[in-house]
């Protein structure tokens, strides 16, 4: 090889120092020359030429100059008079010694004898560039310069190496790679096998069979082919032995696949989307040529991996429809979703495997009879979670997952038909005698049973959310919870408000707005809002009750300054605001599924932080709610989407609803379906106007981001609709751990109130034990102040024992009636009062947000 001009100029530098005047310093030098007709040396330019010939020589001698001057001779020493040798610096053609060279760019004092042997090896040292060397040692050991030649030649970044490193750089190509000779192949190679073991021998023997640009595509492929289960799959041993094929003959070890295999899972995040799909093509490409494509599963990132995931949950749930028993297959196909790695974050996978294992959990934990004396109720605490899964479940795919959900959900409705008649039937025999059911405001009460009280105390913000069903209202309110929202609740007020016969807009939500039974449109609403007595009583002279519908909410898409002025002023006492969002969508095509959330509408986040900023309380509230499409039956007779005047005969879910509330709005009896399968119109993405549940029951709550609503902060405590047991399960809380199944409690009475139907009852009374044992005194007294009071402990530890040892900080929120945020604080004075001598009595999962007692240790500790 020939000396790079920098190299060269290098060594001009050092042999110029030692002249004392101009003098013509000659490079034996046995190559042509194609570069410039000067050279830089120490920021001089010299005069440099290339002789070929005893003539050239001759002639660049014989050319006058008053400085110094470098030649490059490509004739032997021999070969030369001694009157041109004598007019030479030396007298003599000077040799470069690259080693020289490498100890002086290193700035070393000695180099290991055993790098000498090593011709090839100073000019990949002088290129590894000087100024990358970290070790201030005064020698060049072998194992540095080897490595050192390596970063040059890999193309490593950051100067080390590792397997994570040379992986990568075996990912790029390895074109240098395949351009070296053997010697210095054979020394990287025994070096690599020494320091990082016998995977690097792989990773290399990937490049010598031209596949080191498929390497992490490789280590992919070896997740599947060294999975647990393959030293019992022929198939997968099988397709080890094809494997070698790739990487040149080379018979990859057990561990060090296992090994690849980790490597690329780390990799793979650090590379760009395109790349990571590339990649992924690759392994899935090389999976199908070594026979072992049908079991792409095992891998935990490929997103074929993930569709293949969903089917086998799709296969679990139909065995769960045949047999109740298969729920812990269902328990451990979700959980295989939820461990898949690098899902997009738009991909609905782990949301849908959490809501098939939910409603599976429902239906597993409910005997075959499933009706509710307490419909109400059970609806808000268990068919409300139903819908939001069932909602999520729209859509289902892939194929296979989408077949067995579909005989889920079907499954659901039928289940759901008997309770949802006899909440009909109860309803329409209320309504003839003009009363409500039990737990219920009627939705024309709202203002002067809710909204007129809190404003007597604090400037209010009614927000109503046109459609907003149960269980739209609990995603919402979860979202907000994330967001410092504190949901609050007191004695007597209403679980639910109870829409108007039909439960329609024009309805519904003027007598809303009203404060009395009334049918409208936005002017009727905005006038009757202003003068509701109610209301005027608790404003200030001049400020009278303001409501804002979509003309004046908004500007751009973005509220508008009227909104923000009149929300911002305090002596405002009373703003209400209409939001269509969700009702818009129900008109909507009925292929599309929003997952609701406070920042899927955007004008309900930025109207919520300017109720923050202005310290408002918040009434959260709908006029009705909504039904969503699914294989519903169209009745061409109707008036509106789910509501018709008497005239034809009945069909299998309708029902004929009369009374005064009805009267007041309509001037006769209706018939309305109770059967969520029943429509009168074209079909759209949800409709409303009939008697289920979901329409009827409106929802409603109150919420601040500091303190309780009212200046008697005992009136209000801290509450948000706790999720049913069968809802925060295992598998949702802490996927690492295989889930388990739900435990069905025997000879559970199905007439029993909903709360009761997961509770545990105490095998003994170890609570009262532990509320009088001297030594939880004792660690009361240690933690000082700030120790918990014994009746909010034996809350806490009731609803732990209650819940099988393990509770969301959510439902312990509940429990106690404190803001969820809190909780963590809460939690943590627990722990410094329960875990003596650093046993885990009490423990809480950071990630998940889920709290654990080991009951069995706190006995051992306490009341042993």
């Amino acid at each position: 090889m020939s000396l790079s001009l920098t190299q060269l100029a290098a060594h001009a530098s050092k042999v110029l120092q030692q002249a004392t005047g101009p003098v013509t310093v000659a490079y034996a030098w046995p190559h042509g020359w194609s570069g410039g007709s000067s050279i830089s040396v120490s920021g001089r330019e010299l005069p440099l030429r290339h002789c070929a010939s005893p003539l050239d020589l001759r002639e660049a001698l014989s050319e006058p100059s008053d400085g110094s001057r470098v030649l490059l001779v490509s004739i032997p020493e021999n070969h030369l008079g001694q009157d041109v040798l004598g007019r030479l610096f030396r007298q003599r053609l000077l040799h470069v010694d690259r080693w020289q060279l490498v100890q002086d760019a290193l700035d070393v004092s000695q180099i290991d004898p055993r790098l000498f042997p090593l011709s090839w090896m100073p000019d990949m040292l002088l290129a590894s560039g000087a100024a990358n060397r970290t070790s201030g040692a005064a020698a060049l050991t072998y194992d540095e310069a080897i490595e050192r030649c390596m970063v040059q030649v890999l193309g490593l970044k950051g100067g080390s190496i590792d397997l994570e490193a040379l992986l990568l750089a075996c990912a790029q190509g390895g074109q240098r790679w395949s351009m070296l000779d053997n010697e210095p192949k054979d020394h990287f190679r025994q070096h690599l096998a020494t320091r990082l073991g016998s995977l690097s021998e792989a990773l290399l023997a990937s490049l010598e069979a031209g596949n080191g640009h498929a390497a992490l595509g490789i280590g992919l492929v070896c997740e599947v082919l060294y999975a647990p289960i393959a030293t019992q799959t022929l198939e997968l041993r099988d397709a080890r032995v094809r494997l070698e094929q790739r990487l040149n003959g080379y018979r990859l070890k057990e561990i060090d696949g296992k090994r690849w295999a980790e490597l690329a899972i780390r990799c793979l995040p650090k590379r760009d989307a395109a790349v990571r799909l590339h990649d992924g093509r690759l392994a899935v490409e090389l999976l199908e040529a070594v026979g072992a494509a049908g079991f792409v599963a095992l891998s935990s990132v490929l997103p074929e991996a993930l569709d293949d995931r969903l089917s086998m949950l799709g296969s679990a749930v139909g065995k769960f429809l045949r047999s109740s028993e298969a729920l812990c297959e269902v328990e451990s196909a979700a959980a295989c979703v939820l461990t898949h790695l690098l899902t997009p974050s738009d991909h609905p996978g782990p949301e849908l495997a959490r809501m098939v294992a939910r409603l599976c959990r429902r239906e597993a934990a409910l005997a075959p009879s499933s009706a509710r004396e307490e419909l109400v109720a059970d609806y808000l605490a268990n068919g409300a979670w139903e819908d939001w899964a069932r909602r999520i479940l729209r859509g289902a795919r892939p194929e296979p997952l989408a077949v067995a959900v579909t005989k889920l959900l079907d499954r659901v409705a039928e289940r759901r038909r008997a309770s949802d008649e006899v909440f009909a039937t109860a309803l329409a025999t209320a309504a003839e005698a003009g009363d409500v059911p039990r737990g219920v405001l009627p939705i024309e009460s709202t203002l002067s049973a809710v909204v007129a009280p809190l404003a007597q105390h604090a400037p209010v913000l009614m927000i109503v959310l046109d459609g907003m069903s149960q269980d739209v209202y609990l995603a919402i309110g979860n979202s907000m919870s994330a967001r410092g929202w504190t949901s609050w609740s007191t004695d007597g007020f209403p679980s639910a408000l109870l829409a108007t016969v039909p439960s329609v807009t024009e309805c519904s939500r003027t007598s809303l707005l009203s404060g009395r039974l009334a049918s409208g449109v936005a002017s009727h609403e905005k006038q009757a809002f202003a003068q509701n007595e109610a209301l005027k009583r608790t404003s200030k002279a001049g400020k009278p009750p303001v409501l804002l519908h979509k003309a004046g909410l908004e500007e751009s898409h973005q509220l508008s300054v009227e909104a923000s002025t009149v929300i911002a002023d305090l002596d405002q006492r009373i703003v209400g605001v209409v939001i269509n969002a969700i009702d818009d969508t129900l008109a909507k095509s009925d292929q599309v599924r929003i997952d609701w959330t406070m920042e899927t509408i955007p004008l309900l986040a930025e109207l919520l932080e300017h109720g923050r900023r202005a310290g408002r309380t918040v009434v959260l509230t709908s006029d009705h709610g909504h039904v969503l499409e699914r294989k519903s039956t169209l009745h061409a007779d109707g008036e509106g989407e789910r509501w018709r005047r008497p005239g034809r005969a009945m069909v299998p879910g309708e029902i004929v609803v009369t009374g005064p509330r009805v009267h007041a709005l309509m001037s006769s009896s209706l018939v309305v379906p109770w059967s969520e399968a029943i429509r009168y119109a074209v079909k759209k993405n949800g409709y409303h106007g009939g008697v289920s549940r979901q329409e009827m029951l409106v929802p409603i709550g109150v919420w601040t981001t500091g303190e309780p609503p009212l200046t008697n902060h005992a009136a209000f405590s801290a509450v948000f609709r706790a999720a049913p047991a069968w809802w925060n399960a295992a598998d949702d809380l802490k996927v690492e751990a295989a889930p388990l199944p739900v435990r069905r409690r025997a000879g559970a009475a199905t007439s029993k109130p909903t709360e009761d139907l997961f509770s545990m009852a105490p095998t003994d009374d170890w609570l009262s034990r532990l509320m009088a044992c001297p030594l939880l005194a004792r660690q009361s007294e240690r933690v000082g102040r700030v120790a918990l009071d014994p009746e909010r402990l034996r809350a806490i530890l009731l609803k732990l024992q209650q819940q099988g040892g393990r509770c969301s900080l959510e439902q312990l929120a509940s429990a106690i009636g404190q803001p969820a945020m809190r909780m963590r604080g809460v939690v943590s004075v627990m722990e410094r009062m329960l875990n003596i001598d650093g046993f885990p009595i009490v423990t809480l999962e950071q990630g998940s947000g889920t709290v654990l007692l080991d009951i069995p240790l706190l006995k051992a500790q306490f009341l042993t």
